[in-house]
């Protein structure tokens, strides 16, 4: 199967030097959020646990090590320093582990996070390249949207029961998450100083939102209705006051029986007492304080007990979950402490307060969108502590492909140099 892998990624990669590194990366970012189905389909087929993912996550790794070799002086920037830092501290995590294939799966999917930050610096040298990466960020969701409205068209469930939405990705969960990174480039692109969007885009983006804030609801998942709601709060109280009206129609939402139902869960099932009788965030905290119990006795050390370790040590102090598999600690800040040490840990940290410092040192040239990012990275930390975020690729992939074209951009802020975005054509003013 590796073989069929390679050959799958050597094709990809003959045809990027056809249509060129820009060309591929947009491809790529624009249909893998709509390709999870079809991908598992094709793994079923061949009765392997590799697929085409693989070779898309191969693809995009070649992709973003191209860049680097085009663009060096990029690796010298604060974030992709911090991006080392962490895959560094990783690797050296994997000497301890006790299983070493899910490490190594592990930290592969890091890679291509930080290879989806990474390639922007490749392609971004101008505003319309900047804005031909969010619009491909922008467009990848277009078709999940529309395989969601014909998900509740032959499964009314989530509008009425407990059935939740998930479109053409593999959870809810992730789904949902991805929601709300869509949302926050929709407002970055209404507000920013560096680009200006057509009045129709932003009409249909604004309808668009709504659409998105409706399927948002019905994924059930609390952490992102949580992070959605702060993000478009804070928008709406600092940059533009007219994004109140979605906050406003929220109490509608209870109307929705599969909604209102999901917030009751939560006042029921609250005491530890079996497994089965405890709600999703009362499970989540025993979890959490079981972990935490067990490594004061057994601290974690400076490179932890190893990347992909968790689910083999938990059944040690969670004992109510053993024997079921791909249970993670659904709190990611917890995961890297726990499998990366300390040395994770503060490298993750050395990451995001290199991300925000980026945004921070132009917000006097463009104040709206880097406060619109700003709260994205709140958003990002919001659903980081409270769900296995480091598993889901796809909203990984779009989130720090977004945060690097922004972080790439950020030399062509100003208000007198904006660029044009539009489906037309996607230029530089003269």
């Amino acid at each position: 199967m590796s073989a069929i892998i390679l050959a799958v990624v050597g094709l990809l990669l003959l045809l990027t030097r056809v249509i060129g590194v820009r060309q591929m990366m947009l491809a790529v970012m624009l249909l893998r959020p709509s390709c999870d189905r079809a991908f598992d389909w094709v793994k079923a087929g061949l009765g392997q646990q590799s697929g085409p993912g693989a070779a898309v996550n191969a693809l995009v790794i070649a992709l973003a090590m191209i860049a680097l070799v085009q663009v060096p002086n990029a690796a010298l920037s604060a974030p992709l320093l911090a991006w080392t830092s962490l895959l560094v501290t990783a690797a050296i995590s994997l000497v301890q582990t006790t299983d070493l294939s899910a490490g190594v799966r592990d930290i592969l999917a890091l890679a291509t996070y930080a290879a989806a930050f990474t390639l922007p610096y490749l392609v971004v040298r101008n505003r319309a390249a900047a804005a031909q990466c969010l619009m491909a960020a922008l467009g990848s969701s277009l078709i999940p949207s529309v395989y969601a409205l014909l998900e509740l068209a032959s499964q009314p469930a989530p509008l009425t029961g407990s059935q939740r939405l998930q479109s053409t990705f593999t959870h809810p969960n992730i789904y949902a998450f991805y929601i709300v990174g869509v949302l926050a480039l929709i407002l970055y692109m209404h507000c920013s100083a560096n680009f200006r969007i057509s009045a129709f885009i932003r009409r249909a983006t604004f309808c668009y939102a709504f659409y998105l804030l409706f399927l948002l609801l019905l994924t059930k998942t609390r952490s992102a209705w949580l992070a959605a709601l702060l993000l478009i709060t804070g928008y709406s109280i600092v940059v533009d006051r007219r994004w109140l009206l979605p906050v406003l129609v929220l109490p509608a939402a209870l109307l929705i029986p599969g909604v209102s139902d999901r917030l009751a869960d939560l006042e029921t099932g609250a005491i530890d007492g079996a497994y089965e009788h405890l709600n999703s965030m009362a499970w989540r905290e025993v979890l959490w304080n079981d972990t935490l119990e067990w490594l004061a006795v057994n601290p974690s050390g400076l490179f932890g007990y190893g990347l992909g370790s968790y689910q083999s040590y938990f059944p040690l102090f969670f004992p109510r979950g053993d024997g079921q598999e791909g249970i993670g600690p659904h709190n990611a800040v917890l995961q890297i402490y726990f499998e990366m040490g300390i040395a994770g840990l503060s490298s993750f940290a050395l990451l995001m307060a290199a991300i925000t410092f980026r945004l921070i040192s132009t917000i006097g040239r463009d104040f709206a969108g880097s406060f619109t990012m700003l709260m994205l990275c709140i958003s990002y930390l919001i659903v980081f502590y409270s769900d296995n975020l480091l598993d889901y690729l796809q909203f990984q992939w779009f989130f720090w492909f977004t945060m690097g074209t922004v972080c790439a951009s950020k030399c062509f802020a100003g208000p007198a140099l904006q660029s044009r975005l539009s489906y037309s054509a996607i230029a530089p003013p003269s």
